[in-house]
């Protein structure tokens, strides 16, 4: 058992390399109109290319042992794998013709009733426990497909927050190595590091705003000095805020990125969020002990 474990890693980074490369010009061969077909000689070799380049660096992290970041890698050569899969699949189906714009997508989706919501719900948790995707990515996949950005909120925050709460589980119960296993010793000691000794006032921040690793982060506060009751108030504060913001935001309902005046809008908003995360980790720990 011991040897299958160990070598496990490196029989599902060969499998998943070979299975990428493979797909991934079988897939450019299925095209056959629209500019994937016009290019598809080009793509397919630039593809490829990149592909090589990505498992290399993957297996000289492997061979160097820097275990948090070949497993990031493979993360994402076995998730690239599946989605090829997937793709190959509707295509020898005839799937592929009745969903290649997002209109049709759209309607296919909705056809399928209760399941599409469920399906993006489970993405959404995964996304937080396992997947290394970033909350944004897959929030702006449901803007594109839910007819409503309203559901696309709902269904975001429900996963995210059964995300989190099995997140802090893991880390308050389980502990350290499960957590570590998950999304890397060498990620998790760094925000560990971080918020040591202001846990509360600097989680809260970083939950609360963009760009933030929240999967790592509630790994991260599973292993702090956060109570279960204080977290889950903050989650679902902080969840609803930051998923309504962010749905919102992507589906220009809030400030316009198509023009220049809501680009300098949002300029000054990121400036000030830097502003105010500088100040909040300098001082987290008087703010710590002020308020706590």
């Amino acid at each position: 058992m011991k040897i299958i474990k160990k070598i496990f890693p490196d029989i599902l980074a060969l499998l998943s390399s070979v299975a990428t490369l493979i797909l991934t010009v079988l897939c450019m061969q299925n095209f056959n109109k629209g500019f994937l077909f016009e290019y598809r000689a080009v793509i397919t070799s630039v593809s490829v290319c990149l592909e090589i380049l990505y498992i290399g660096l993957m297996l000289f992290f492997r061979v160097r042992k820097t275990e948090s970041v070949f497993k990031f890698l493979l993360t994402g050569v076995v998730l690239v794998a599946l989605i090829l899969t997937g793709l190959y699949v509707i295509q020898k189906t005839g799937l592929w013709e009745k969903i290649d714009t997002v209109e049709k997508l759209r309607e296919v989706i909705e056809s399928t009733g209760v399941w599409a919501p469920i399906v993006f719900i489970i993405v959404q948790f995964l996304q937080v426990v396992a997947l290394p995707i970033p909350g944004t990515l897959t929030i702006g996949a449901g803007v594109l497909v839910f007819s409503h950005p309203m559901l696309t909120a709902l269904y975001s925050y429900i996963g995210i927050l059964l995300g989190s709460i099995v997140a802090f589980f893991i880390g308050k119960s389980i502990g350290y190595r499960a957590a570590a296993w998950l999304v890397g010793k060498d990620s998790l000691d760094k925000w560990l590091e971080k918020v040591k000794g202001k846990d509360r006032v600097i989680l809260s921040a970083m939950f609360l705003l963009p760009l933030f690793p929240d999967d790592v982060l509630c790994f991260v506060a599973g292993l702090s000095t956060m109570s279960w009751k204080y977290f889950i108030v903050m989650q679902i504060i902080t969840r609803a805020v930051s998923v309504l913001t962010t749905v919102y935001t992507l589906n220009n309902s809030i400030i316009p990125y198509t023009e220049w005046w809501g680009i300098l809008i949002w300029c000054i908003i990121g400036i000030a969020i830097i502003c105010l995360f500088i100040l909040l980790y300098k001082k987290g720990d008087i703010i710590e002990k002020k308020f706590f």
